[in-house]
């Protein structure tokens, strides 16, 4: 499973902010759907990104540095996956059903 580093992390909030965009929980959430993240968590990540005054300014090397120069950061991070996202490919041809998972016919399986 993949976690999620402080280099995803600044690339990230670098794009964030070169938009001119607030760093917020709700912009994070929006930023970082392909991790599974609490709300609580989201919560603190933002808090304590924006304690590092991070600006426009910066290029993504620095940000990088401003965020693993942060313990809490890089713990919050820690905890932080991808979504494992199973997906079914089907081929169908002729006739009868194409069905994933169980099937129930009248009560029966």
């Amino acid at each position: 499973m993949e976690f999620i580093t402080t280099t995803i992390l600044s690339g990230v909030i670098y794009d964030i902010l070169k938009r001119g965009v607030f760093l917020t929980k709700d912009v994070l959430a929006n930023n970082l759907k392909k991790w599974l993240i609490d709300d609580a968590t989201l919560e603190k990540l933002a808090i304590k990104l924006q304690e590092l005054n991070l600006n426009d300014e910066m290029s993504e090397k620095a940000i990088e540095r401003e965020i693993n120069s942060s313990n809490q950061i890089k713990e919050l991070l820690s905890k932080i996956s991808a979504h494992n996202v199973d997906i079914d490919i089907q081929i169908h041809s002729g006739t009868g059903d194409n069905i994933i998972g169980n099937k129930i016919i009248n009560g029966n399986r």
